[in-house]
């Protein structure tokens, strides 16, 4: 794992996700590897030597150039984590995280996070200031096995409903984010009640076009033969594609309606990558 120290030359940076004006990415690279992670094939992490999981850079520079930059450019709100994990180990050895969130407070900048990692939660102090907008954490319901092949670097996943659920305890707006669906593997007459004061709990489909999906079927194949085959039909059968996940649909919002819930479910339009604002 290689870790280092770099500069940037901007903080912020125009994004087409809706959940900020602008993007901050406090490292480039993640240490957790997911076989899924989308930031996988974007054009900066493809134009790079170093594997992904294999590395962070930590971009030290990104407090200051932030203080200058919502001087001029004056953001209402912004988002924090799409390309890399905020709050990875490394954020324990640098904070510059918590030294970004510092500031997004002083200026009165609202502000939300993706994130996977359990010490989110140990930033009560920075998150309950009153401009943290919501956290999409990501959690799920894999099995070792699973999640050794899709998550290996990963926190456990116990670790992150605990931490979910801390920050709801203490006000934080968390929204659990069930991510990946497995079609065949994935449960959801659990997942509602792991998160009794969650208002709202979203979901999103396995990426069928990302690009190496025949990577992650052939993983899929190997843990459970039947879902495997599944997922080859549903790659080549857009029919087969949309009825299945209009099953899973209904699964969940049958589970959602006995928990009192509500949820959102994003599921991708196969063959259709480059509409993803991600």
């Amino acid at each position: 794992m290689e870790i280092k120290e770099v500069s940037i030359k901007k903080a912020m940076n125009p994004t087409a996700i809706n959940l900020g004006e602008y993007v901050i990415n406090p490292y480039k690279g993640c240490s957790y590897a997911c076989m899924y992670c989308y930031v996988r094939f974007n054009k900066v992490t493809m134009k790079e030597k170093r594997a992904w999981g294999d590395y962070v850079d930590v971009r030290v520079n990104a407090p200051e150039l932030l203080e200058k930059e919502l001087a001029s450019k004056k953001p209402r709100s912004v988002l924090l984590g799409s390309t890399t994990e905020c709050f990875g180990p490394y954020e324990k050895e640098f904070g510059v995280t918590r030294k970004i969130l510092e500031i997004l407070n002083k200026h009165g900048v609202y502000f939300s996070i993706l994130t996977r990692s359990p010490i989110a939660a140990e930033y009560l102090d920075v998150l309950g200031k009153g401009f943290c907008k919501a956290i999409y954490f990501t959690v799920n319901d894999m099995d070792e096995n699973l999640k050794n092949i899709f998550e290996p670097k990963s926190p456990q996943f116990l670790l992150r409903i605990n931490a979910v659920n801390k920050m709801l305890d203490a006000g934080i707006p968390v929204i659990p984010y069930f991510s990946p669906i497995l079609p065949g593997i994935s449960k959801y007459d659990g997942i509602f009640g792991c998160f009794p004061k969650a208002g709202t709990i979203e979901f999103e489909a396995l990426n069928f076009n990302l690009g190496n999906i025949k990577e992650m079927i052939a993983a899929v194949e190997g843990y459970l033969p039947e879902a495997g085959k599944l997922y080859r039909r549903m790659a080549e059968d857009k029919s087969l594609y949309t009825r299945t996940w209009d099953n899973i649909r209904t699964e969940i919002a049958e589970e959602a309606a006995k928990h009192k819930k509500s949820f959102h479910i994003y599921i991708h339009e196969l063959h259709a990558y480059f509409n993803n604002k991600y």
